[in-house]
């Protein structure tokens, strides 16, 4: 497996997820993560980084197979085998790398097994014969107080020096063989992988430090330098007899690694011949010993060189693939004399430095990642149970000079209000929930409760079967109160049943919640809509969505101001308490933004009615406007998002709510856009208005 370089080019390190990425996330050099102002905390944007985890974790799950859980990191910073912790920083120069790191991550949970690492740390599944090679290379020397106790200190003292290794070696070979496995089996997740190996192995002062003569003596850090690079196209073979490390290791050939057992095996066979290359220490003189190996220092009391300490044995040793390693080492490197490197500055020197504490910090699991307060945890946890998503909607606007353009806008879906949302006060004007905001709304949806029990006493003959009985018939089943006539030359003996029963029913109730609709207007709206959707839940075969539009600033960048459609009842997976309890809650704010919010959940609306008898009822006060979606571009969109959904045979029934002074231009432009069967109703007209539904609502259904 080999990470190449690509040299001569600059690109941006999220340019892997360009393709899904949007605009938003880096414009003119910025990202929605720079500050907003001077001087302050860095300001995320929530609902994004929401959007950006719920998109790695479903890398994650393509990749690995499994459904596993992805989340900003919190307390702890590692791989614990069950879920994967990102950084909450997630700029231009960090996303990609930060993605292949969670899909590395998240191959560990996949394919490593943990029992490994935690029997290694606890000295077991140590081969025999390195105990035995450490232990006379490094502790044979040492004396002890007590006889009895000194090969037992000797034995534990060797397998602590093996484990510190061992620990760094299986990492490396751990990587590599999952790497290789997510590199093979997932090739358009390559990007990603690149972008991580370039943040931490291949940078440029690494390139230089494996050039050079730096990290060359046969000792543990300059093998470990060398080692943990070994994939970096700039190794040295021709040094410290590293070609037998090659081939010891086999990167070619790395999916012979079948588990983490087979990479514990080969990690051995490295430290084993690492061991070979480093000489005996000398005996260093100890001052404070008297060379009894009690250390004066301690009063007499203890050993020296930690002393000695309790450890676990185990029957199970690690078995090492026998056999030569392979000859071939795949690099241009040739020759037995080692060839002269390039010399570094001190200031390189202390670069480098940085550099193999920033790859042993990653191969220990312990990547420095941006932590988020518990406050943002749990306003993105609210977000992302709220199914938000947002869609580019097109369109075409008209200028000056009568030309029409081709334009996009951003409108944010909302699938699931929840009070967890609300409380997050990331719409901070589509939702209110102070208490002289609710009270009035409170009181019309009291009302629209009374209404629709009424209501729904008319509806209930939806629920009702009828059935038809045909008799005197020539054919069908035979009627037996005719069979006596049968001897009187009588054949319409027959009799026939037919039965009908209304089609299981939907309606998407879209209420626009823009500033001009404060007031009466949104209570009436609010107290019709309750009604509709009490009226519904007293039969069994009529479904209801509720979702409300408007424009609001987005989340704590408050530069974002986008159309918003928020669904808060849908009586398919919600109980009415719910309508009651949030629709209050809703506020009006913004513009209105109309057929782009239509547009935007267009797929869902058409979903929902296959196979029934589908309605959507609209009430507005205004019309559509937002930004550059104005005049006769926005009532041709509008038009056409409503004409889409008769097409599909959804009936679509649209109330204008005016006030004393709403104008005949107003009700001409809104059934140009609804339809003649479009009306207008007075809110101040509550009777009137209870009327014009309730005749509306029987004739459709």
């Amino acid at each position: 497996m080999k990470f190449k370089k690509i040299k001569n080019m600059k690109f941006n390190n999220w340019s892997n997820s360009s393709f899904w990425l949007d605009d938003d996330f880096t414009s003119s050099g910025t990202s929605i993560f720079d500050d907003l102002e001077e001087n302050t905390k860095p300001k995320v944007d929530l609902l994004k980084l929401a959007g950006y985890r719920r998109a790695i974790a479903n890398f994650v799950s393509i990749v690995t197979g499994q459904s596993i859980p992805v989340q900003f990191s919190g307390a702890d910073s590692y791989t614990d085998g069950k879920k994967v912790n990102i950084s909450s920083k997630l700029n231009d120069n960090e996303f990609d790398p930060a993605v292949g790191l969670a899909l590395h991550e998240g191959s560990h949970i996949k394919l490593t097994d943990f029992d490994i690492t935690r029997e290694l740390s606890d000295c077991k599944n140590i081969p025999s014969h390195l105990v035995d090679m450490v232990k006379d290379k490094y502790f044979s020397h040492l004396t002890f107080e007590k006889d009895s106790q000194t090969e037992d200190d000797k034995i534990w003292l060797a397998k602590e020096h093996i484990v510190s290794k061992m620990k760094d070696l299986l990492n490396i070979v751990e990587d590599r063989r999952i790497d290789n496995f997510v590199y093979k089996s997932a090739p358009g997740y390559r990007g990603y992988y690149e972008s991580l190996y370039d943040k931490y192995f291949n940078a440029k002062i690494v390139d230089k430090g494996l050039q050079s003569d730096e990290y060359t003596e046969a000792n543990w850090e300059s093998y470990m330098f060398r080692i943990c690079n070994i994939t970096n196209p700039n190794r040295r073979l021709d040094i410290m007899n590293f070609k037998k490390i090659w081939n010891i290791l086999d990167l070619k050939n790395i999916d012979r690694l079948k588990s983490s057992f087979d990479a514990l095996c080969v990690a051995y066979r490295i430290f084993e011949e690492v061991e070979s290359n480093i000489p005996k220490p000398k005996p260093k003189e100890v001052k404070d010993c008297d060379g009894d190996g009690q250390c004066e220092k301690d009063g007499g009391e203890g050993f020296c060189d930690n002393g000695p300490h309790s450890y676990e044995t185990t029957n199970k040793e690690a078995k090492c693939p026998e056999g030569d390693a392979p000859e071939d080492d795949g690099s241009k490197a040739k020759g037995e004399k080692a060839k002269k490197g390039k010399e570094l500055s001190p200031r390189q020197l202390q670069q480098l430095a940085k550099a193999i504490d920033k790859q042993k910090a990653f191969g220990d699991g312990d990547v420095k990642k941006k932590k988020l307060c518990k406050r943002d945890q749990k306003a993105i946890k609210a977000m992302e149970e709220a199914g938000i998503d947002s869609k580019d909607v097109k369109y075409q606007s008209k200028d000056w000079h009568g030309n029409f353009h081709d334009r996009k806008q951003e409108v944010y879906i909302i699938k699931n209000v929840t009070q967890s949302l609300i409380d997050s006060e990331q719409f901070p004007s589509f939702f209110k929930t102070w208490e002289w905001k609710t009270d009035d709304k409170k009181l019309a949806v009291k009302e629209g409760l009374v209404l629709g029990k009424m209501l729904g006493k008319k509806l209930k003959v939806r629920a009702e079967e009828k059935n038809t009985k045909f008799n005197r018939l020539r054919t069908g089943k035979i009627d037996n109160r005719m069979l006596a006539s049968c001897g009187y030359g009588n054949e319409s003996i027959f009799e026939k049943i037919e039965s009908f029963a209304y089609n299981p029913g939907i309606i998407h109730i879209s209420i626009d919640n823009s500033g001009s609709m404060s007031g009466r207007k949104l209570l009436q709206a609010m107290k019709t809509t309750t009604a509709i959707a009490k009226a519904c839940s007293m039969i069994d075969n009529m479904d209801v969505v509720v979702s409300f539009r408007a424009a609001d600033h987005v989340g704590s960048n408050r530069n974002m101001y986008l159309p918003i459609i928020a669904t808060i009842y849908d009586s398919r997976k919600d109980h009415l308490r719910k309508l009651v309890k949030i629709m209050p809650q809703v506020d009006s704010c913004g513009t209105t933004p109309e057929g782009l919010c239509f547009s935007a959940i267009m797929n869902d609306i058409l979903e929902a009615s296959r196979g029934k008898d589908a309605y959507f009822l609209n009430f507005s006060d205004g019309m559509p406007w937002f930004q550059m979606y104005e005049g006769e571009g926005a009532l041709n969109h509008t038009r056409q998002q409503v004409v889409k959904m008769r097409k599909e045979g959804i009936k679509v029934l649209s109330y204008f709510i005016g006030g004393e002074y709403s104008s005949d231009r107003n009700n001409s432009d809104f059934k140009k856009m609804y339809g003649k069967d479009a009306e207008y109703v007075n809110t101040n007209n509550v009777i009137s208005l209870a009327k014009t539904m309730n005749s509306k609502f029987l004739e459709v259904v």
